[in-house]
């Protein structure tokens, strides 16, 4: 289920005092029993694991380190001091907790801005009442109810444990308070600790609600079977009634999606053209069928559709970007990221995430950016997904933004993920590389490939190593004057990505040394022609260019800079075309004349060309590619 789709589920962040009472007093199948319980895990800050690095579980055979056991399932999402700073000034310094205390209350805020239900779980009363003195949206509740909740909701063999757990710990936590009689009023104190388990305590009349809401989930399953070509119960689709033949359309879409999959290449413009038909099609007659019936039928209805919706409007902004029109990706992916809230699909919202904060990347917009991987690196956590790319483009982002401290510390992230697993690093890096490298990010590509390349050859994936060897020759040739003085200096940041060793770095050396004498062979001219020749006698059948990109150069006129293995990188000049075409698409001229000609020396060294092609009957040429759903 996508991070805004969680139902009524908890999501549970935990202070240090609460490890604290569970390292004094719980049994050792207690990591099993949480894990049985809750399993999303549970949410820290680095400041937690700081307090609680010395606590034991002292009631264990050998009192082992507690934070060794229970890192498993513990998700730790760090805070920026900036956000710290903030909250506190916010709430007034002389009132404000410690800062750890502070970063669980800006982590909790944050996972709820995110559609959660949170509860931030502390025997600090000052944490609830500025929390709610600043309405950070987010419940709090002592450890012994946190535990109680848990003995509640979790399973049958766990609730013994968990209540016994509950009562041990409310009795010191009583203790405590009491102790504490001279120093505060802890009058206020004791009614929040009880009334936190009343306020959280099921109530007796809630099974009709309860039963309401799982009736309406079998529903919505039952109808998502159906558009997926299943046969539910007869049952689930009398209750339906007209709606599975009102959302029938909606299958349609994967149709389209099938069509493109099975596709060696396709013409980007009509296929994203055909897919905006189609998807407008579906959403009018579907539109139609909802409006005479009643809300909640229409929810039913939006929340079986999603999937399918989720999926078109992805490929609809791959298209689109593919196409050159950057906006229109944008709003397809924002689409997507709305309808990945209503996806059973744990990765949905990560990745349409993602996308948004490459295609932030790609407009500058550095702050947006590192927000948005920032959000998808801890949906990734959440869902104990690979997170190595998405921090790697945070730290790029908040690199290019100034933000060195915080750049910093997803460099740090970085480092001890590419430790655990060089050659997955290798893997991960790579696969972002090309994504960058199609969006016409060149230069970012570069320094992701490189760092991508390292591993490869320290991980001895020598399969790996040629494939990075030939796009790191696509990214120099693609690298343009302007876009390697833009990114002066993030390469010694990114260096610090993985460190190799010496045999490795020699080796490293002398693979980056043939990729930049390839780059240069390919920057040597070819033959001109001064009169009009068939496109055939210059290019054979088997010619094969890569976009590199596109550039205009007048109202009427554009250059799609290209790249072939051979005949090394070429711009294409086309008169009265009106093109929009992005890194990674094929080029194919057939049936027309062309004309070669040394290149400008400007355009040579701006675009590393090493000849000027000019097609007489623009129409002749045409761009495909490869779509990967």
């Amino acid at each position: 289920m996508g991070l805004l789709g969680l139902g009524m589920a908890t999501t549970w962040v935990v202070d240090s005092n609460c490890f604290i009472h569970m390292g004094s007093m719980a049994q050792d199948n207690l990591i099993e029993d949480l894990r049985k319980s809750i399993p999303e895990g549970i949410f820290v800050t680095p400041g937690v694991h700081k307090e609680v690095r010395t606590v034991r579980f002292q009631r264990w055979k050998n009192k082992p380190n507690l934070l060794e056991k229970m890192k498993p399932i513990l998700t730790t999402i760090a805070v920026d001091d900036d956000q710290i700073k903030g909250l506190a000034s916010q709430i007034g310094e002389r009132a404000a907790p410690q800062d750890v205390d502070l970063s669980l209350m800006v982590l909790a805020s944050k996972l709820s801005r995110e559609g959660r239900d949170v509860t931030l779980v502390t025997d600090d009363f000052k944490m609830t009442t500025t929390s709610q003195k600043v309405n950070l949206g987010f419940n709090t509740c002592p450890p012994s109810t946190f535990l109680q909740r848990l003995a509640e909701t979790g399973p049958n063999a766990c609730k013994s444990r968990f209540r016994s757990l509950s009562r041990r710990t409310r009795a010191a936590e009583m203790r405590y308070a009491i102790s504490r009689v001279n120093e505060y009023d802890i009058q206020a104190k004791l009614t929040w600790m009880v009334d936190s388990l009343i306020d959280n305590k099921p109530q007796s009349k809630a099974a009709e609600p309860v039963q309401e809401k799982s009736s309406e989930q079998k529903l919505i399953r039952s109808l998502r079977k159906f558009l997926l070509g299943g046969k539910p119960k007869q049952s689930h689709m009398n209750t339906l009634g007209d709606l599975p033949n009102i959302c029938q359309p909606v299958s349609e879409l994967d149709g389209y999606l099938d069509e493109i999959s099975k596709s060696e290449s396709v013409i980007v413009e009509e296929k994203y053209s055909e897919g905006i038909e189609k998807i407008s099609s579906v959403l009018e007659r579907v539109g139609l069928g909802l409006a005479p019936l009643d809300e909640e039928m229409a929810e039913i209805a939006h929340r079986a559709m999603a999937g399918h919706l989720y999926r078109m409007e992805s490929c609809l902004s791959m298209l689109a970007k593919m196409n050159g029109n950057l906006m229109d990706a944008r709003l397809h992916l924002s689409r997507a990221l709305h309808y990945a809230t209503l996806v059973d699909d744990v990765d949905a919202e990560m990745l349409a995430t993602n996308q948004l904060g490459l295609l932030a990347l790609v407009r500058n917009k550095w702050d947006r950016a590192a927000q948005l991987f920032e959000t998808a690196d801890r949906q990734a956590q959440a869902t104990k997904n690979s997170r190595l790319t998405y921090i790697v483009c945070a730290g790029m982002a908040r690199f290019m933004n100034g933000d060195e401290s915080h750049a910093s510390k997803h460099l740090s992230s970085a480092q001890s993920i590419v430790g655990e697993d060089v050659d997955k690093a290798a893997n991960d890096l790579f696969l972002l590389g090309k994504t960058l490298l199609a969006m016409d990010e060149s230069g970012l590509a570069i320094e992701v490939l490189d760092e991508a390349i390292e591993c490869a050859i320290e991980g001895q994936n020598n399969s790996l190593t040629e494939s990075l060897a030939e796009y790191l020759v696509l990214a120099n040739n693609a690298l343009t004057e302007s876009e390697s003085k833009q990114y002066d200096g993030l390469r010694k940041y990114l260096d610090d990505i993985n460190t190799i060793e010496s045999t490795s770095s020699t080796e490293f050396d002398k693979t980056i040394s043939e990729i930049e004498e390839q780059a240069e062979a390919m920057s040597k001219t070819i033959d001109s022609s001064e009169e009009w020749v068939n496109a055939e006698d210059i290019f054979d059948d088997s010619a094969s260019f890569n976009v590199l990109r596109q550039v205009s150069i007048d109202t009427n006129e554009t250059l799609i800079i290209g790249q072939h293995s051979a005949l090394g990188v070429i711009a294409f000049w086309l008169a009265n075309a009106d093109y929009q075409v992005s890194a990674g698409q094929k080029i194919t001229i057939i049936d027309t004349k062309v004309k070669v000609a040394e290149p400008p020396e400007e355009l040579r060294t701006e675009h590393n060309i090493s000849a000027l092609v000019a097609v007489k009957d623009s129409n002749k040429i045409s761009f495909s590619a490869n779509i990967e759903l």
